[in-house]
This record gives C-alpha cells, structure tokens and sequence, in this order.
C-alpha cells in the first residue's frame, strides 16, 4: 500500500492554469495583432499532521509540501482576427516545490534521478461566431468544474501520505473523481443567454502508469465526454450550474486467468453555486460506473487491490462510484474567505472480481486571504478517514501561500 501511495502521489499533480487565472500575466511582445503573455504562480505550505492508519499503527507528520495545485508555469499565444477567426495557444507546465523527506531535490533514488517537469497543457483554440474548437490536452471535462469550484484548489485537503512529496489531494477520492489532463478534440457552442455546451472524443484510457498487473486494455473507440454549463448574474450575486458525462469502453485481457471481458466506464455529474452578498454555497454530485474512487479506470494496482472495475477468468464486472461534496462560506471585503465543507467518495466492493468496497470522507475549514493581487495566504484545518489509503482518522493543519503574475 505505501508502494500504492507513492505512486497515487506522483501520478496526482493536479489542476489546470485555466482554473487559476493570473492576475497580471507579463506581455513578452507582438505585432500586428499577435499577442504573447506569460503567467503562472508558485506556493508551498507547513503542513502539521496526526495520522491513526487501519493497521493499528500512527504517526505524527511535520512536513513542508504543495497544496492541491502544483507550480504553473503558462506561455499564452494570441493571434490576430482574420476572416471571422481568432485563433489562442497554450503551453503549459508543472515543477515541484517540495519533495518525499526521503529523497533528494524532488527526484526519486538516493542520488536523484527522474524528471520535475510534468507537461499538463498543450493545446490551441480556434474561435468564431459557430463558438470554439479546441485541440490538444488540457483538463477534461467530465468533473471539471466540480475540482475548479473547490474551496481546497487553494488548499491542501487531503494528504495521500505523511511523507509523501508533489501535491495534496484535495477533494480528489472525497467529493469527485480526478478529470486529469487529457487529450481532445472539443467543440464548444457560443454563450447563449449564460448557456454553454461542449462535447468532445478523447484519447481513451486505459490501465496502466505502474496499476497493471495482469490485464491488457484494447480500445477501439474513443471516450466521450460533455459539460453543460449555465451562468447568470442577479442584483447582488450570481448563478453556476453544470453538468457533465463520460462513456469509454474497454476489451480487457487478463494474462493470467485467460479470460476476455469488456469493460464499460460511464459517469454523470451535476453541481451548482449560488453568491449573494458575500455568502457562498456550492455543492456536486457525481455517480456512475467504472469510475475508479480516485482516478478514472486504471485497472488493478501493485498490490492486486481492485480500482473501477475486476476481471474474473471469463467476464469482467464494473465497479459501482459515486460521491459529493457541499461547501460554504462568507467573503468579507472581497478579500478574505471563511468557508468550509463535507465530502466523501464511495465504491460498491466486489470480492469474486477483487475489487475494493471504498469509503472516504472529508471534512474542511479554512481562511482564504488575498493580501493583494499576487499575494494569497491560505490557512486550512482538515480531518478524514479513507479505507483505500489505510487511513483511520487523520488530522491536518496546513497555513502556506501563492504568489501569482
């Protein structure tokens, strides 16, 4: 399970640039209507924790780590109106500002070795009055809005473990399931009175990142995912509500038994947040199948602990998911932030396809404050519990800051 851990940590860095608008993106230059900016921000947090696992064992954790986000780094191209298009590109990546306290400079071995830098966005849109097209990989869909609205985007959340390096979970596995950064084609429609559509065919995904063990994914179809969106604003506040679907197909092969299934991942999500007059709530619900308690599919992992779906010699059997977080909160001064809030992610256990019932909750409460337009500093209490991660009770302060341009 630390071996689980480890490598649930590594693959969670979470969370695209457009979630967390730069305040002040430096223009690097252009002419003739092009445009090139670039933007980012970089944060880290003390973080003071009392871990109580399933086992029987504890241990208490000071430790120095990212939260939720990790360091953004984006170079942003615009380009001039012609012929009724407008065209934009992204790239973006993502370095660590802290590391596991038992390796060196953030790298995995005793002398350091392996990469810091995780390509998350490489995309380009094209726009017009028939809306947006968008290609390449950015944050999906399916779930998307349900981590942008999170209070702990800013935070930290959860901890995968209390040594752990790279970002926090957050309300990943405790609220909704991880949309991670995915390739794409995505149409999306103009905003019609505050409604927007987009519906996209992804890169299907299939087990693998070190969870395999014995089965082998063929997919000849791709994913498909969808979000609807709808804004309003009224005297005093406003309106956001979303929903969104993801369906994806699998022929899975396990080596082992012999066997052959198919594997059907489909998922459906709704949420909406309400401002007025400072007061804020917000809340999401997601359910479906296949879906994984953390991740979307990935099969099996290394310690045989089923994750969305489990193969038996003949057939394969889908998992049950669903989850939901509600949160609140008060601005005051529209600077600083009090809110908190409740979530839990579940997974209906089968045992004959060696796959885990699942249960974790989350409970949240912290301060948000915008010292100024690049300065936020973020204080943050949490208690959980996760069954998945052995993790019986635990307790995490955490107070850290961003600096943003």
């Amino acid at each position: 399970m630390k071996t689980y851990i480890t490598k649930l940590t590594i693959a969670l860095g979470v969370v695209t640039f457009l979630s967390a608008p730069v305040n002040a993106a430096v223009v690097l230059g252009g002419a003739d209507g092009w445009e090139v900016s670039y933007g980012g921000f970089i944060n880290l947090f003390y973080t003071q924790s009392d871990f109580e696992f399933i086992d029987g064992t504890s241990e208490d954790s000071a430790h120095l780590q990212e939260g939720l986000l990790p360091s953004f780094h984006s170079m942003v191209v615009k380009t001039p109106e012609v012929n009724g298009l407008k065209g934009t590109g992204q790239i973006t990546f993502a370095v660590d500002s802290s590391s596991e306290k038992g390796s060196r400079l953030n790298k995995s071995g005793l002398l350091g070795t392996g990469s810091n830098i995780d390509m998350r966005e490489v995309f380009f849109n094209v726009s017009g009055d028939f809306g947006t097209i968008s290609v390449g990989r950015t944050l999906a869909l399916f779930m998307r809005q349900a981590i942008l609205k999170d209070y702990t985007l800013f935070g930290m959340g959860a901890l995968a473990g209390p040594d752990g390096g790279g970002t926090s979970l957050g309300r990943i596995g405790f609220g909704y399931v991880y949309p991670d950064f995915r390739t794409r084609f995505v149409y999306q429609t103009p905003d019609m009175s505050g409604f927007q559509l987009s519906v996209g065919i992804f890169d299907p995904q299939e087990p693998g990142g070190g969870f395999a063990v014995d089965d082998t994914a063929e997919t000849d179809t791709p994913q498909f995912q969808a979000e609807a969106t709808y804004n309003s604003a009224f005297e005093g506040g406003s309106f956001s509500g979303y929903a969104g679907f993801l369906w994806q197909e699998m022929e899975i092969t396990n080596s082992t038994a012999g066997g052959t299934g198919d594997v059907e991942s489909v998922g459906w999500n709704v949420g909406a947040e309400v401002t007025a007059n400072g007061f804020n709530i917000g809340g999401s619900y997601y359910s479906g199948d296949a879906l994984g308690p953390l991740l979307f599919t990935r099969g099996t992992n290394a310690d045989g602990v089923g994750l969305g779906y489990g193969c038996s010699a003949s057939t394969c059997n889908e998992a049950g998911n669903d989850g939901f977080y509600i949160q609140a909160g008060y601005t005051f001064n529209g600077t600083t932030k009090i809110g908190g809030g409740y979530g839990e992610s579940r997974q209906d256990g089968d045992s004959a396809f060696n796959i885990l019932d699942v249960e974790n909750e989350l409970w949240t409460v912290g301060v948000y404050h915008d010292v100024n337009s690049w300065l936020k500093v973020i204080a943050e209490y949490g208690n959980y519990e996760s069954n998945l991660l052995n993790q019986a009770d635990v307790n995490t302060f955490s107070i850290g800051g961003f600096l943003l341009w």
